[in-house]
C-alpha cells in the first residue's frame, strides 16, 4: 500500500485550508473535515453547520 495521498483528499485539503483562511470553517476541524469531503460524505446541512460555528466563533452574524 502507498503513502501518496489520493486526489480526493487533496483538493479536499486545498479548499478546506483556502475556507480556514477566509473564516468560514474552524481550524480544529480541519482534519475532519478533509475526511468527509474526500469520502464524499460531507452534506449541505454539515456545510451550513460548519459555517455558521465558524461564525459564531469569529463573532460574525
Amino acid at each position: 500500500m502507498s503513502d501518496e495521498v489520493m486526489p480526493s483528499a487533496k483538493l479536499a485539503a486545498l479548499t478546506v485550508d483556502r475556507l480556514i483562511a477566509s473564516g468560514l470553517l474552524r481550524a480544529d476541524k480541519r482534519d475532519i473535515l478533509i475526511g468527509k469531503i474526500a469520502a464524499g460524505t460531507m452534506q449541505g446541512e454539515d456545510w451550513k453547520l460548519e459555517i455558521d460555528l465558524a461564525s459564531a466563533k469569529a463573532g460574525v452574524e
